[in-house]
């Protein structure tokens, strides 16, 4: 998922030095503008595989055998087109991790590493990747944050790329309210619990903005929802229907009528905030002493209570911060744990066939937001927005015509040393690595991929004479997809690989 009125980042010349340096740091202090051989801009070029990297022959999705028949929209073929079932199959990629030579047990970031990424993700001269809820709040920042939204809106309103979801332009008043701020009042934060799903709005109100599609899935007034049990930052009442608030990864509008718990205690917010919390693995009935019931989410998290033995945590309700425990502790996973590629994926797939959603939509995650959940499913922070999760690690840019033998050869290079992201414009993808033919595949959570119909030829504009068929899920794809629509393939867009792991010992 795109964010809203993203702010550009100034890139720096500076980087970390020495041979304990974090592979993901130089990303975040300044990217390299260096050429690298092959055509890649970015802080480091990997180490070469021992052996040649080639890219396998892989049949496209079939067009449509009749030039005639080619409708404009169609469900996804269910499997994906090439996807065995045992591509779906966690054992199968732990075993073919092995095969490639790489260990499944080894930590990918040690506990010294993993907490640096996590203190550079809210450093102002990093870009302030998140944000710090026990931290000092910055009025001049909030304000310059909340102006950089207003404009951006207002700006897609008025060249006419927003429209109500009937299809008609938001009125001058509508349009009024989002004025730039001189000044805000002062700020009072207070750090709350949400205690049902909370949409975060990306302007002061509450009704969708929608593309000339009028996709009630994609409105663009949708930044995120807030899970229970996350923790959100009150900053101040904006209006009678509506109040400023940040999470860890959104600033943005919310009901004033949310489910939210009172304010958290100072020691409550620190638990909340810092952690360490135990993550569920599926969804889970929590159960209070005086038999209060309160659910869990799947991948959802709650503070390790730790005073009161396995699968206690502490959650939050109307009436305060509680004492809780799972009848079944197995369905709890702390999130302190060691970060290797074994647990990694076996909680990536724990993810599989979980419906997409935009911003959140019907609860659902966007490519962005299962990176964010899996990750955070080991105390790692991510960013919510997918340009900006491809800075969170070492980053190798890819050069606009690379040959794709060069672009899988980096992939595969950088799948070496650590976890891998794909990124392209508003998308991003979990690389998986090869399957025992030899073909790339990734993990990701996506709505859609285009398929020409037999009879188009380049020249055709975008939409005529191919398909866009709907996915709306979690699932396992190559890389193949969309050759030779208007769209092109995956493996032809993507721009960006980050890797998040440790820095080779040659470099």
């Amino acid at each position: 998922m795109r964010s809203p009125a993203s702010r550009p980042r100034r890139a720096r010349t500076s980087r970390p030095r020495g041979p304990l340096a974090p592979a993901w740091a130089g990303a975040l202090l300044g990217l390299c503008g260096l050429g690298l051989g092959l055509g890649l801009a970015g802080c480091s070029e990997p180490v070469a595989p021992k052996e040649p990297v080639t890219v396998p022959e892989v049949t496209p999705a079939p067009a449509a055998e009749d030039e005639g028949v080619c409708p404009a929209k169609a469900e996804a073929p269910d499997p994906l087109p090439g996807i065995r079932p045992e591509l779906q199959e966690v054992d199968y990629w732990l075993r073919r991790t092995t095969e490639q030579g790489l260990d499944l047990d080894a930590p990918v970031l040690s506990p010294a590493a993993l907490a640096e990424h996590n203190a550079v993700m809210v450093r102002a001269d990093a870009g302030s990747l998140r944000h710090d809820l026990l931290g000092p709040v910055d009025p001049a920042a909030i304000l310059e944050l909340v102006n950089s939204r207003l404009a951006f809106v207002r700006g897609k309103i008025t060249e006419g790329k927003y429209l109500r979801s009937d299809g008609s332009a938001p009125g001058p008043e509508e349009v009024a309210a989002l004025d730039q701020v001189a000044e805000l009042p002062p700020l009072r934060p207070e750090v709350r619990v949400a205690l049902a799903p909370v949409p975060v709005y990306c302007a002061p109100r509450s009704e969708g903005l929608f593309t000339a599609s009028l996709d009630p899935a994609f409105d663009r007034n949708l930044c995120s929802v807030l899970r229970p049990q996350e923790p959100l930052q009150i900053l101040m009442a904006w209006s009678d229907e509506l109040l400023l608030a940040r999470s860890g990864y959104v600033l943005g509008w919310i009901p004033r009528g949310a489910a939210l718990s009172p304010a958290l205690a100072r020691a409550d917010q620190e638990a909340f905030v810092r952690g360490p919390w135990m993550t569920a693995i599926r969804d889970v009935e929590l159960r209070a002493p005086g038999g209060e019931v309160i659910r869990l989410p799947f991948a959802s998290r709650a503070p390790i209570d730790r005073g009161h033995g396995r699968g206690a945590v502490r959650v939050a309700s109307e009436r305060g911060v509680i004492e809780a425990a799972a009848a079944d502790a197995d369905a709890l996973a702390p999130t302190n744990r060691p970060l290797t590629r074994r647990a990694f994926l076996e909680d990536a797939f724990r993810y599989l066939g979980r419906s997409y959603g935009w911003g959140g939509y019907r609860e659902g995650r966007d490519c962005s937001r299962f990176l964010m959940d899996l990750f955070a499913d080991f105390g790692v922070d991510l960013p919510r927005h997918s340009s900006d999760q491809a800075l969170a690690g070492e980053v190798i840019d890819l050069a606009p015509g690379l040959p794709e033998a060069d672009r899988m050869a980096a992939i595969d290079r950088a799948h070496r040393r650590g976890l891998v992201l794909l990124h392209f414009p508003n998308h991003i993808m979990l690389y998986l690595g090869r399957d025992a033919e030899g073909v790339p595949r990734a993990l990701h959570s996506f709505a859609e991929y285009l398929v020409p119909c037999a009879g188009r030829t380049p020249e055709m504009p975008a939409g005529e004479r191919e398909i866009l068929y709907t996915v709306d899920r979690i699932l396992v794809s190559d890389l193949e997809l969309g050759r030779g629509s208007s769209r092109t393939a995956f493996i032809e867009r993507i721009t960006r690989i980050t890797v998040v792991g440790a820095r080779a010992a040659s470099e």
